[in-house]
């Protein structure tokens, strides 16, 4: 296949063959972001259970908390990228 791209008032084809198989990078883009919503909820059911947090080293606790943004930030980043994909950009 190939792409056509603008630089400024030129215009350029970049042939990128097969390297690029939308349905193939959707396909694992929703796979990961299965596998980290179910990572992402046993994070939450610590999180959540308040012994956890109470009796937890702090920096344990915290660990966590990373976790969980580190999880939904990698989750909205594959959504974006799946959107782009769709749409073609």
């Amino acid at each position: 296949g190939s792409m056509s791209v603008m630089a400024g008032t030129e215009k350029y084809t970049l042939f990128i063959g097969d390297a690029v198989n939308s349905e193939e990078e959707i396909r694992k883009a929703e796979d990961e972001i299965k596998y980290l919503e179910g990572f992402l909820a046993s994070v939450m059911k610590k999180l959540s259970n308040e012994k956890f947090v109470q009796n937890a080293k702090p920096e344990v606790v915290e660990n966590e908390r990373k976790k969980k943004a580190d999880a939904e930030s990698k989750i909205a980043t594959l959504r974006a990228s799946i959107s782009e994909l769709k749409g073609g950009n």
